[in-house]
Parts: structure tokens; sequence; C-alpha cells
């Protein structure tokens, strides 16, 4: 089999190679699956008996059939998913804790827009708690179950102009129970269009290197923000003695406080191998650039997407004013989805911006007169979606001491969220990455959490959140594509340096035969699986390819036992520089029992990197980067 995946490596083989990759499995005796590509929107098919035949009871839920004053039986199905859970929960009061129960989706497409009542990226439409232990989600058989962030909208569209590129401008109200501050991805026949931007492109398919990028390169002048002082912590004792990173630094407030926490490795005057933190404030562009910013009537709806100098990841910026004469925009709020700064930026695009709607498939929202506006690319399509919601499921346990504990997720598909860019980011330690602790599914305080054969796609944040205390997370055999973040992110935190009385990590998670690709889409400085603060990580078996940055990032060197193995990826960095598909940090020391259990070291364990297959890593600075 090895010789099957990896023919002679020839230019002209590559091909064949990634054609191979997608068997990779076959060589993983411990798990199995047929592969069905995204394109039918259907998750993974696995020769195994349905978890129904565990069940002390099963509550049956059917979207279009349903009625949540039912009895839940497959005859007399339930409406909704929040429906269920509240039953599960009267079956529990009756028969106790203990029992599993099953919570059994019928075909269909569950609108969760429409049940929303929190924004939050970490609470879901369905929100676990303690008392929810012992239970199964899964579709009934093979039937296609679609959980979507958003609502079906129903438009009423007419001509609003004619453009003298031939173009059609529609337009139409958009219905009163839409919240509009979180209608802000519009998904259209179940892929995601463009909100209106210059240079015209598609952020999902066209990246910085392709033919036409949909990025511009003509600013002129980046205005540098200055240092703003942050307090700063160094520790003295314990040390790390022998390595360049021998002590624990960390800069709050000031120059930070774009994150939140505010608290950053690289705030502080002097980092070591680096500069401190400063992002841009605003950008004078080259003249010619931005043909139309004369013409917008409303700059500040607009949005700055713009790379790192380094291209070591991107941010976003919100528009607080322009000066369309001196081709100058000042930024507002942003610029915190990475963590190293830097005063200068890169490739650009703006977006959000009425006046730049001149291509198929782009749209603005008007949120002062609840107008919709699409450019259709000749006919009209079908199904418009708007996005309400960025969690769908969350688990949550009261503490580490009250967990939720063995939760089966299994055969769903997870799509048409809001996307998170904007909220809130914090850098979780010394790497040069910020992330958002949020996803379509929020893990925090759970034990033996099991999340099988769905498939995430179009999806504005992360794909799973792993976040603070989790022990016994299995990720296994889902497809992850199109996704505007990172696919599966385990981050915990400590205080300070102390990491070893504080157990507020992922413990033990496997992230297993998973399909992860077109991740990165809005936010560059991502991966299919970032790792940071977290114990014991087991990356194996997966296949990873069109990316922007690393395929797997390790941000620290926190208590170690990380196995990354029998991976294959390609086409990674293809849109950033200076990394590898491989990434790895250790530059801010941590007490942990990694070494010994029990006893507090600032040394890792060890862990282990081998048999993955590496090939077509563009912008790499070398395949593995340990620093």
């Amino acid at each position: 089999m090895a010789g099957y995946i990896q023919p002679n490596s020839s230019r002209n083989n590559w091909t064949a190679l990634s054609e191979s990759a997608f068997q990779m499995d076959d060589c993983n005796n411990q798990l199995y699956h047929v592969y069905e590509s995204s394109k039918t929107q259907k998750p993974f098919q696995a020769p195994q008996v349905s978890q129904t035949n565990n069940c002390f009871q099963t509550v049956f839920v059917d979207d279009a059939f349903g009625n949540d004053t039912s009895n839940g039986t497959i005859d007399h199905a339930l409406k909704t998913i929040v429906g269920a859970l509240s039953l599960t929960r009267r079956i529990r009061a009756m028969y106790g804790n203990n029992v599993t129960l099953c919570i059994t989706l019928r075909g269909g497409t569950y609108y969760f827009g429409a049940n929303a009542t929190t924004r939050s990226s970490q609470i879901g439409v369905v929100a676990l708690t303690s008392n929810d232990s012992n239970l199964i989600i899964e579709n009934y058989q093979d039937e296609r179950v679609v959980l979507s962030g958003g609502i079906r909208l129903n438009l009423q569209w007419s001509v609003y102009a004619k453009l003298s590129n031939g173009g059609t401008i529609m337009k139409s109200l958009v219905p009163p129970e839409i919240n509009l501050d979180e209608f802000n991805e519009l998904y259209i026949d179940d892929r995601r269009a463009i909100v209106a931007k210059y240079p015209n492109g598609d952020p999902s398919t066209q990246g910085l290197y392709a033919k036409q990028p949909g990025f511009a390169f003509d600013a002129e002048l980046w205005w540098p923000s200055g240092f703003n002082r942050s307090k700063e912590i160094h520790i003295d004792e314990p040390y790390r003695n022998g390595t360049y990173f021998s002590h624990y630094q960390i800069g709050l407030d000031g120059g930070t406080s774009v994150f939140n926490p505010p608290a950053n490795f690289w705030s502080t005057e002097h980092p070591p191998a680096g500069d401190n933190y400063k992002i841009p404030r605003g950008v004078t562009l080259k003249k010619g650039a931005l043909p139309n910013m004369r013409n917008w009537t409303k700059p500040t709806t607009g949005l700055v997407h713009a790379f790192h100098a380094g291209y070591w990841g991107s941010w976003v910026f919100e528009i607080a004013s322009v000066h369309p004469t001196d081709r100058k925009i000042t930024f507002g709020r942003g610029g915190f989805q990475e963590a190293r700064g830097n005063e200068k930026g890169g490739a650009y695009y703006v977006a959000n911006i009425f006046e730049e709607l001149d291509s198929p498939n782009e749209w603005f929202l008007d949120k002062d007169t609840r107008t919709l506006y699409f450019m259709p690319n000749g006919t009209m399509p079908n199904v418009f979606v708007g996005s309400q919601i960025s969690c769908l499921i969350s688990l949550s346990g009261s503490s580490s001491y009250e967990q939720v504990n063995n939760v089966l997720i299994k055969g769903l598909i997870f799509t048409q969220t809001s996307h998170t860019y904007l909220h809130d980011y914090m850098v979780p330690s010394g790497g040069d990455w910020s992330v958002h602790r949020g996803g379509t599914i929020f893990l925090t305080n759970t034990t033996n959490i099991t999340i099988t054969e769905n498939l995430f796609t179009e999806i504005g944040s992360n794909g799973i959140a792993v976040i603070d205390y989790n022990q016994a997370t299995s990720i296994t055999l889902n497809e992850f594509v199109w996704l505007a973040d990172s696919a599966v992110i385990a981050v915990g935190i400590t205080n300070g340096i102390d990491g070893f009385t504080v157990t507020s990590q992922p413990i033990n998670t496997l992230i297993q035969s998973n399909i992860m690709h077109e991740t990165g889409i809005y936010v560059k400085q991502s991966a299919p699986v970032l790792i940071a603060v977290s114990r014991s990580v087991s990356v194996i078996g997966n296949l990873m390819f069109n990316i922007p940055r690393a395929a797997v990032n390790i941000n620290d060197g926190f208590y170690g036992n990380h196995t990354i193995s029998w991976n294959v990826m390609f086409n990674t960095v293809r849109e950033t520089s200076d990394h590898g598909p491989i990434n790895t940090w250790d530059r801010q020391p941590f007490l942990t029992d990694g070494r010994q259990t029990g006893v507090p070291s600032l040394w890792q364990h060890q862990s282990y990197i081998h048999h993955n297959l590496l090939f077509n890593n563009y912008n790499s600075f070398q395949p593995l980067e340990p620093r």
C-alpha cells in the first residue's frame, strides 16, 4: 500500500498521488468508511450498526411532519430538536440520568436560525448541559439530515438597476423576523455567495496566488500605530535553562487590548525573536486604486481584508472613515485575527460596500432599509438562506467536576452559519496565532464525546471547538470543507505560567480519519487542526489539502505527548509564507507534569511526528517547522 500511495514522485505523478491519497484509510485497520465527495452534500456512510440499539428510549424528530406536542415515537415525531431535548429531560426525571437516550432525526433541513435564542458562538441552539449526559443525536438510517445556522428567506425580487457590463442588480425587502446583525453570510443553493467586494473574485475559490486572486496590491503606505505600552510580567523563577526561550513573559492591556482577554506574549517592549505587537491604523492607496471609492455612500459598512506584511496571516478591519481625495482609509475595530502583528500590510480587498456590487453572485444588505441586493449569473437561483447563528450544538458542563458525559453526534450535515471573524479572538500562548474560541460544535467540561461521520460545509467559523477541560474527545470520519476559519481547534488556558494546578485543557483528544480541505476562506492564520495549551492530542490518518497555512499547528510546548502520524497533507501554505505543513512553537514555558506525573516541570513530554506524507506545499519554509 505504501508503494501505491507514494509512487515515483516526478511532477507528472502529482495527480495520481493526490487521487491515491483519498484511499489512505485503507491502511488504517482501526476505522473504516466509504468516502463520498462533498459535492454530494452527504456525510460519510460507515458500515456500522446503528447506535439506536443501545437506547433506553428513542425520541424521533421530523421537521416536515412533526409536532412538538407529540410523544416522540416514529409515527408521532416531534418537530424540533429543542423540543426533543426537552422531552429527554422529562424522561430522565422519571428514569434517572444513567439511561442512554437517543434523538433520531428524520431527513430534511432544520433551520436553526428560526429557533435561536442566543447569538453566542459558545452556546448552541441545541445546548447540552451536565444533565444531558448519555445521549445519542443521529440521523435516521441513511436519511440526509441538514442542520442549518440560517433561515430560508421568503423574498420578493424586483429589478433595481441594469449595469453597463450587462449585469442586473435585483432587490428585495428582508422579512422582519430576520436578525440583521447576524445576517452576515448569504447562502444560495447551498453555497456561500460573495459579499460585494473589490477587486472582484470569490474568496472560496480564488486564492492569493491564483491567476485572478481577488486581491489588490496597490497600497502605498500603511499607517504605523506606534508603541502602546502594555503592563509586562516577567517570571525570573522558575526558568528553563539552556534554551533561547527560557523565561515566561506576557503583556497585559495596552496594545494587546484588541484581544479578549487583553494578554499577548508579543505585547512586551522587547519580546524574544520578534517585535512588539502592532497593527496599522489605516492605509493610503496608490493613484488609481479603488476607482469607486468617491462614490461610496456608506463606507462604514465596509471591511478591509488584508494580509500581514510578512504573509504570516491576515487581518480584517472595519472601516471607520475614508478620504477619497487623499486615497485614505482609516481603520476601526479589527486586526486581532493573528497574534504577531506588524505595522504594514500586504495584499488586500475591501468588502461589504454597496457600490462595489457589480459581479455575478455578489450581494449587499442595506440594514437601514432592510433591503437585500443581489446580482444573479443569468437566471435567479432557487433557495436563499440568511445566516443567523454560528454555534449549532454546544456541550457545556458546569465545571470540570460536573461534566457532560458520553454523547455521540453522528451522521449530520452542519452548514450555513454566521461568520465570526469580528468576534473576540484571544492569544492562547507564544505562537504567532490568535484564535476565536467558538465553533459550530462547542465543547467545554466534557468526557467521552464522539463526533463521527458528519459533514461540516459552508461554515462561517471553526468547525469543532474543544475548549478548556475536555477528556477523551473523539473526532473521527468527518469531512470539513469550505470553512471560514479552522476545522478543529483544541485550546486550553493556564493561570499564567501555572498549568500544573490548573486542568482547564483538552486531554486525550483523538482526531482520526477525517478529510479536511478548503479551510481558512477568510482567516488565513488557520489550520485543519490547531493545538494550543492542550495535553496528548493525536492527529492520525487524516487527509488535509487546499489550505492557506499549516495543516497542523502546535502553538506551544505546553505538556506535549502529541502524535501526528499517518496523515496525508498537500497543497498547504497556499496563501501565506514562512511556515510548514506541520508547524510547532515552544516560545513560552509552562509548568506541567508532562515529563513525570505529579512532578511540575517546565519541560514538556516528547511528542511524536512520523509516517506522514507531505507534498506540493507551496510556500513552505520547510516541511516541518519547529521553533
